[in-house]
């Protein structure tokens, strides 16, 4: 079963349909579990897999998962405390627990090895770079962090990291302390075809199309001003990397910078504004 959404209503909604499949003998789960605000609860651990679904399928022999649970005003809980609930399953399972200046705190919790191909909201302090290459085959990534900037070394970490990404998308506001003055563009993402760059510092947009070389891209997502001081440095490697796009879409309409737009995109890759 996958869900990316977050799904609101576990316990009384997913969880009582979940319980009913008692003859699974293979499950695999990919969600995304939000709690909101009136209802106190806790990181999804191995002792709820085991309580409210495993105790429910009496012939499970094989059980994969990668759910991430979202908690607003989440307390602390060390990494070992989640890890520790997974001493009774028979395979190998990890976590990773973060903490944003959003109050929301995020366990993802995962079977090893790792069968996803999508990570969401992954911050600075996720462990992606893991010696095992625990996250290769993963193609679609959503970064997030209000809490440190993600510099061009993490970017470069990335590009090595996973290979087979095709779908990026960034949320971070915080300019990159750690700047790389150059024009030379040592960073690619061989099979990536999306960019979404719509919550973001302009940094990112520089390092990503001015700075990386894109092969493959096909569609780009990006907010309007910004995308407006890419064109205006009219940087040559920014041309080659939108000279492949063919749907652009940007946060708010161009109204009259359509020419500048033609002028820099591909023909008809615009995608009209739904206010425009």
């Amino acid at each position: 079963m996958i869900s990316y959404r977050s799904i609101i209503d576990y316990e009384n909604l997913f969880l009582p349909v979940l319980q009913r499949l008692s003859n699974v003998k293979y499950l695999i789960l990919l969600l995304a579990i939000e709690f909101k605000r009136n209802t106190p609860k806790h990181f999804i651990d191995g002792f709820d897999l085991d309580k409210d679904i495993i105790s429910y399928m009496p012939h499970l022999c094989q059980f994969h998962v990668h759910i991430r649970s979202i908690l607003p005003n989440a307390s602390h809980v060390e990494v070992d405390t989640i890890r520790q609930s997974f001493m009774k399953q028979q395979q190998s399972v990890d976590c990773a627990i973060d903490y944003f200046n959003n109050n929301h705190g995020q366990c993802q919790i995962y079977s090893l090895p790792f069968i996803g191909t999508r990570l969401d909201f992954i911050s600075n302090r996720f462990p992606l770079f893991d010696t095992n290459k625990t996250f290769s085959m993963v193609t679609k990534l959503l970064l997030f962090d209000d809490i440190q900037p993600f510099e061009s070394v993490f970017f470069e970490c990335v590009s090595r990291a996973l290979p087979h990404l095709k779908t990026l998308d960034i949320m971070n506001e915080l300019e990159q302390q750690e700047k790389i003055e150059t024009t030379t563009n040592n960073l690619e993402f061989t099979h990536l075809t999306t960019l979404i760059l719509v919550d973001i510092h302009l940094d990112y947009a520089e390092q990503l199309l001015c700075r990386s070389h894109l092969p493959s891209l096909i569609e780009l997502a990006i907010d309007s001003t910004i995308l407006l001081k890419i064109i205006a440095q009219d940087q040559q490697q920014a041309k080659d990397n939108c000279s492949r796009l063919g749907t652009l879409l940007t946060s708010h309409p161009f109204y009259h910078s359509i020419d500048t737009l033609r002028n820099f995109f591909p023909q008809d890759s615009y995608v009209q504004h739904p206010k425009e």
